[in-house]
């Protein structure tokens, strides 16, 4: 009989008079995946946190059972998890930039793991990191360890991620939202080797996701949370296949068709209220041939030094990039092709150089909307502040009061409310700041946004809403937009006309 690695049931926990999970219960056996589904604030990285021992003191927890590795959880010592995790079990975060040392070098931090728990030497923890990293598709193993975390690209920072937690093939492996930031491309490359880790040397997969299509042919069970109750559970392909509860059906209705362009997308609130999911209609590529912006023979480097020579690294060369009045172009490309910097050398945040550039307006009017919200928006200013602060550098002779009208007509714009104007980011939900994001663009009248992997940290069904926002802005408003991602559902749906990228990377 094969050996059972977690064993949890009857697990409650809250914050105070917050509960955040209800009676849930989970059983994963040696060679098995099983994935936890659910959105944002459903408890199932909560559940995940507390079989690592990383759960915070302030949490109230109780439960009928709960071990993992054959450990009661509630007994171990610090001592015991530091010598169990990373060796036994091992986690792998959905942000990479918080699970990485910014000032530390990729080989030293994977180096760190493998001399904490093993006796190699040094020339074989180098050999084990490289391989490591070339199974999980970094380029350059040898020269991308030597890195620091930001000269990766996002996807890249989650594949070392990766590597790091499969480095000793622990027997359990948690892995919280690890492909969200990943080009299908990649995400498939890593589905399958952690599908292979758990089959050829039977250890367990954890997996955490709010997307049921990414699981449904990848695990063995899944398990739907929601709003920290367990609405669903069964074979992975029976529950995608036939789900019950509506919210999965909603889960599953809420992701951009693979067929049409249907406006607007299914949100969650039309299977789980009493309405009727709304009537549709076509997006169409909008009829102008007037060009918002051209640009020829874009390229992006930066320089590398190895001893005393130095050497430039392109990450774009001889690009062309046009955009029409009206029109949305899509960006695609795997990770390391320089879809983010050609979006940032637009608005001439990265170093670049062209031969053309014609853009018929103030380029002011050209604005960023960023991945991450969080990371965007300053935490310490209100939301009003943060609004107020750009429509007045864009209009120093706004009255105080007119800005704050005009701040707040920007919020409802975006489906929040007048009064969210005091209140700081986080004191907002991720699709809601998100939404602030949005308003902030907004406040400069821009003619294009640029939509910078700007769903593909949101969940299925908060990803439907603001992909409606902004098919109803770019309407409402007669924009142009440059909307870059890695899914191509996203971008077969959101764009007018679409631009592959390769990895153009020269030294």
């Amino acid at each position: 009989m094969l050996e059972r690695l977690v064993d949890i049931e009857g697990l409650n926990i809250s914050f105070g008079q917050e509960h955040v999970l209800s009676n849930f219960d989970l059983r994963i056996h040696q060679g098995e995946i099983v994935s936890v589904v659910g959105e944002s604030g459903s408890g199932k990285s909560i559940s995940a946190l507390m079989s690592m021992g990383l759960l915070s003191q302030s949490a109230s927890v109780s439960f009928t059972k709960a071990t993992v590795l054959e450990n009661e959880i509630g007994q171990l010592s610090p001592t015991q998890w530091r010598a169990i995790r990373g060796k036994e079990i091992a986690m792998i975060f959905q942000d990479p930039m918080t699970a990485l040392h910014p000032s530390m070098r990729i080989g030293k931090q994977m180096e760190e793991v493998l001399e904490v728990h093993t006796d190699f030497s040094s020339a074989e923890r180098k050999t084990q990191i490289i391989e490591a990293l070339e199974e999980v598709d970094i380029p350059n193993a040898l020269r991308s360890a030597k890195k620091y975390p930001h000269e990766l690209s996002g996807g890249q920072r989650q594949r070392v991620v990766i590597a790091m937690a499969m480095l000793l093939e622990p027997k359990l492996i948690i892995a919280d939202e690890p492909t969200t930031a990943l080009d299908k491309q990649v995400e498939g490359t890593v589905l399958k080797l952690l599908s292979n880790l758990v089959r050829k040397k039977g250890c367990a997969l954890w997996f955490i996701s709010h997307d049921l299509e990414v699981v449904a042919n990848f695990s063995d069970r899944v398990v739907v949370l929601y709003k920290g109750k367990t609405v669903e559970t069964g074979v992975a392909k029976t529950v995608f296949n036939n789900p019950k509860h509506p919210y999965t059906k909603g889960l599953l209705a809420c992701r951009p068709p693979k067929e049409g362009r249907p406006y607007p997308l299914p949100v969650l609130n039309d299977f789980l209220g009493d309405g009727e999911v709304p009537k549709t209609e076509e997006l169409t590529k909008p009829p102008s041939k007037d060009t918002a912006l051209e640009i020829r023979g874009l390229s992006i480097g930066y320089e590398t030094r190895s001893g005393f020579n130095t050497q430039t690294l392109w990450v774009v060369k001889d690009l062309d990039l046009t955009l029409q009045v009206g029109e949305t172009l899509g960006l695609i490309g795997p990770s390391g092709s320089g879809k983010s910097s050609i979006g940032r050398a637009v608005v001439d945040l990265v170093p670049s150089k062209y031969s053309v550039r014609n853009f018929n307006g103030n380029e002011n009017h050209i604005q960023f909307i960023f991945q991450d919200p969080s990371s965007a928006l300053n935490r310490s200013h209100s939301v009003g502040h943060i609004l107020s602060k750009v429509l007045s550098k864009h209009n120093p002779r706004l009255p105080l009061e007119e800005r704050k009208k005009r701040a707040g007509a920007l919020l409802e714009e975006v489906g929040l409310k007048v009064s969210d104007l005091s209140k700081k980011p986080k004191d907002f939900s991720g699709g809601q700041r998100q939404r602030i994001g949005i308003a902030r663009a907004l406040a400069a009248n821009p003619k294009i946004l640029i939509c910078d992997e700007s769903v593909s940290a949101l969940d299925v069904s908060v990803q439907a809403q603001v992909l409606n926002l902004l098919n109803k802005i770019k309407t409402d408003r007669g924009l142009s937009m440059i909307f870059i991602s890695h899914d191509p559902d996203v971008i077969r749906y959101m764009c007018d006309r679409v631009q592959q990228l390769g990895v153009a990377s020269k030294v």
